[in-house]
This record gives C-alpha cells, sequence and structure tokens, in this order.
C-alpha cells in the first residue's frame, strides 16, 4: 500500500475548522453515528487545566495554549475509533500540523464567512473575539487560517446549508472513498 494511503486510513477522524464550523455538534453526532469515541480537545484542555480557555489564553497566552494542543494530540498517536474536534486555531503551531497528519482522516468543516461569523458570535465565551472589532479580528483570523485548513485536510465539507444530519451523510461519504481507495 502507497504511503499516501496509509495516511489516510480513518482510525480516526479529526474535525478541523474556524470557530462556528460545528466541529463540536458535528463531532458528537458522527461519533454516536460511527460509534466511535469523542474527544474535544479544548475539553481536554479545560479538564486537565482546570480553567476556561478563555481563562487559560488570559493567563498564561496562546503560546502556552497552543503547547497543550500538541500534547493532547501526541496522547491520540496510539488511539483508534477516535472522532476529534479541534479548536480553530490547532492548526497555527507546526508540531499540531505534524500530529494531525499522524492521527487519521481530517475532515474540515467549513462554512460562509458570515454564516460562522454568525455561529461563533452566539458563544459568548469565544477568548479571541473578546476584542472591540470582533468582526474584523474575525475576517483577520479566517483569512489567516483558511490555506492552513485546506493543506492539512484530506477533505472538505462546506456545512453553510446543511443541517446535522446531512453534515454527517458528506463525511461518511467521505469516509467510505478513503476506505474504497485504500481497499
Amino acid at each position: 500500500m502507497e504511503e499516501s494511503a496509509t495516511t489516510m486510513t480513518p482510525k480516526n477522524i479529526i474535525l478541523i475548522g474556524f470557530m462556528g464550523s460545528g466541529k463540536t455538534s458535528i463531532g458528537k453526532r458522527l461519533a454516536s453515528a460511527l460509534n466511535y469515541t469523542y474527544f474535544d480537545t479544548d475539553q481536554l484542555i479545560v479538564e486537565r487545566t482546570k480553567m476556561s480557555i478563555s481563562e487559560l489564553m488570559e493567563l498564561q497566552g496562546e503560546a502556552a495554549f497552543r503547547k497543550l494542543e500538541a500534547e493532547v494530540l501526541e496522547n491520540f498517536l496510539e488511539k483508534k475509533n477516535c472522532v476529534l474536534s479541534t479548536g480553530g486555531g490547532i492548526v497555527l503551531h507546526p508540531k499540531n500540523q505534524e500530529l494531525l497528519q499522524q492521527l487519521g482522516t481530517v475532515i474540515w468543516l467549513h462554512a460562509a464567512p458570515e454564516i460562522l461569523f454568525e455561529r461563533a458570535t452566539r458563544n459568548p465565551h469565544r477568548p479571541l473575539l473578546q476584542v472591540e472589532n470582533p468582526r474584523r479580528t474575525f475576517y483577520q483570523l479566517l483569512t489567516a487560517r483558511l490555506l492552513l485548513y485546506e493543506g492539512l485536510s484530506h477533505f472538505k465539507i462546506d456545512t453553510t446549508k446543511l443541517s446535522y444530519h446531512q453534515t454527517i451523510e458528506a463525511v461518511i461519504k467521505a469516509l467510505e472513498l478513503v476506505i474504497h481507495l485504500n481497499s
């Protein structure tokens, strides 16, 4: 089997994407549909540090947070049959980029920017949007990350007009393609 086919074997499914893309909501439902175990990197960090992401970013800074993300990802190298939802900025750290590729099939959940912004601002606990001009910050962050999401993902699913059920169907079809290519 070729190296590229091996790296796409869906031993785990990793969901990446910007805030508001639905990684947590879809991740939980996808794990249930596939009988996989669900994990969320942000939640694992909260449990580990006993601090909210906002508190952690404020007290220790973004660099410390990204380092914790890498430590969490390393714990999944030997795991199988997991759906892992990641924080929107996990792709920024080179170590995380390397680890994401080793963990399984990476699926980028995306939506139209205005939809992402509307969804993201529903949650008042987004530390990177606690600024004077959240819309400008949102678009700057999104623009800076789009090429990283694209480069790291095996598949992109546009959730703009999809329900949860339709998104899960689209993910499962993408995974079936991986299985077909590897057989």
